[in-house]
Parts: C-alpha cells; sequence; structure tokens
C-alpha cells in the first residue's frame, strides 16, 4: 500500500496564492490525482478534455465554480463532477482559501462511445454536499456503519465514489476486489487501520491511501477512535462496473 498526506500549506502565504500538489502518482493507470490549495484572491482556469473527465472534491474553505454561463458557490466537503467536454474556473475571493482535490480521469474508446449513446448524462455538472448523498448498506458492514454514495455508476465511465464512518470498536470486513483499483482519502478525525496482504498501515485525516488491485484487505478501528474515509473505486472494464449494484444496496434515492 502507498499513502500519501495531503496538507495544507498556505499559513503564511500571500493571497493569490495557488499550490498544486501531485498525489500517489503513477499508482492508477489512467488516473491523475492533484491536491488544490488555494489563497485568494485567484483563480484556476481548466481548459474542455474529450479524452478525459475531472471530479473535484472540496475539503476545506470556500470558492466560486464557473462554467459556461452558470456560477456555484462551493464550501468544504463537496463532490463535483464537471460535464464532459466543458471548461471551468474556480475561483477565491479576498480573504477566503480553498482547499479541493481533482482527480481526472482519462477516457478509452469504449468510454467516449457510453458517453456518446448517453450524452444527457454527462453533460450536465453533478454538485452534491457529502452529507446530502443517499445511504447504502454492506454485507461487509456492520449496522451502525454510515455509508453514503458520492458519485454513483454512470456518472463517469469507469468510476464510483463513496464514504464509511463509524465509531470503534468496528471492522469492514476482509474482502477483495479482482476488478478495480480503489483508493481510501481520510476524513475529519480518521483513524483506522488498514490492512492489505499482510501490510498494516494507519489511515488518519487528509491521508490517501491505494488499496491494490486484487488485494485482500479490511479494515479495523479501536475503541474511541473513528473510522471515516471517501473510497474511490476505478474499474477496469466497464462490465466491472457490475460489483456495484451487486454489493451495495441503496436506501434512498
Amino acid at each position: 500500500m502507498k499513502s500519501d498526506l495531503l496538507l495544507k500549506q498556505l499559513k503564511g502565504k500571500q493571497p493569490g496564492t495557488l499550490i498544486k500538489d501531485i498525489v500517489l502518482e503513477h499508482e492508477i493507470q489512467d488516473v491523475f490525482i492533484d491536491y488544490f490549495s488555494i489563497k485568494g484572491e485567484r483563480k484556476t482556469e481548466e481548459p474542455a478534455h474529450t479524452g478525459a473527465m475531472d471530479i473535484l472534491l472540496t475539503v476545506g474553505g470556500a470558492g466560486t465554480l464557473e462554467t459556461g454561463n452558470l456560477k456555484y458557490k462551493i464550501n468544504s466537503n463537496t463532490i463535483i463532477r464537471i460535464p464532459y467536454n466543458k471548461s471551468y474556473t474556480i475561483k477565491v475571493d479576498a480573504n477566503r482559501e480553498l482547499f479541493f482535490i481533482r482527480l481526472q480521469k482519462l477516457l478509452d474508446e469504449k468510454d467516449i462511445q457510453v458517453i456518446k449513446n448517453k450524452s444527457s448524462d454527462y453533460s450536465e455538472l453533478f454538485f452534491k454536499p457529502l452529507a446530502n448523498c443517499p445511504t447504502y448498506t454492506e454485507d461487509i458492514k456492520s449496522e451502525k456503519t454510515i455509508n453514503r454514495m458520492i458519485l454513483p455508476e454512470g456518472l463517469v465511465p469507469r468510476l464510483a465514489m463513496g464514504s464509511v464512518e463509524t465509531e470503534g470498536p468496528d471492522e469492514v470486513s476482509e474482502h477483495e476486489h479482482p476488478m478495480l483499483d480503489q483508493i481510501f482519502f481520510g476524513l475529519e478525525g480518521c483513524r483506522c487501520k488498514c490492512f492489505a496482504d499482510g501490510e498494516e498501515t494507519l489511515l488518519t485525516e487528509n491521508m490517501m491511501l491505494h488499496i491494490p488491485l486484487a488485494s485482500k484487505h479490511y479494515v479495523s478501528v479501536a475503541k474511541g477512535d473513528k473510522l471515516a474515509y471517501i473510497w474511490m473505486d476505478f474499474f477496469l472494464t466497464l462490465e466491472g462496473e457490475k460489483y456495484m449494484g451487486e454489493q451495495h444496496q441503496m436506501e434512498e434515492k
């Protein structure tokens, strides 16, 4: 398991500062992860892509997202899927800061064909606070676990995201994913142990951890500690996405 710790780097920086850090470089094929720290007054302009889709996860602060003729106020703990082949701008006002993760998922020919066949599903902005995302249950997790589907299948080809939260003592039982690579991102207050093929790693707040393809893994949280992380599933094939419907039982729409 390889991990990176995402740090807020704006203390003492002058307004107008933008820092972009590469996270887990070369860990997953056709996936690029960057961590942005912006101190106002500053903006970043991102071009349209025909061969990739961008997903943003805000983790602190506030700013404004502009795409087309639309403007959206963005705050911490929000998931955003940029429309396919649309440019966008992130702005931060004076005396404000913004921290976010950008996932850029490259698309192959089959992915692009899926988008063309269902263009309406990919042409609008997907924007939702994490706390408003629908909940689900899963056999490998206890009844007290709160699970949310934050980026359902069908919004980005071969990518889905969700969150898991519980108090210790508890665990996510051992399992494996032969059809996907997985990344964990530790949320506020997270402190739990991740095990994969005999290796142990402590997952903490603002830490990103790669669970290798097909590894047998489980997560344990001790009494008095908190398990709170976002999982990101990167499927090898479109066929592999069937795993989502087979393992996750949605409780609400």
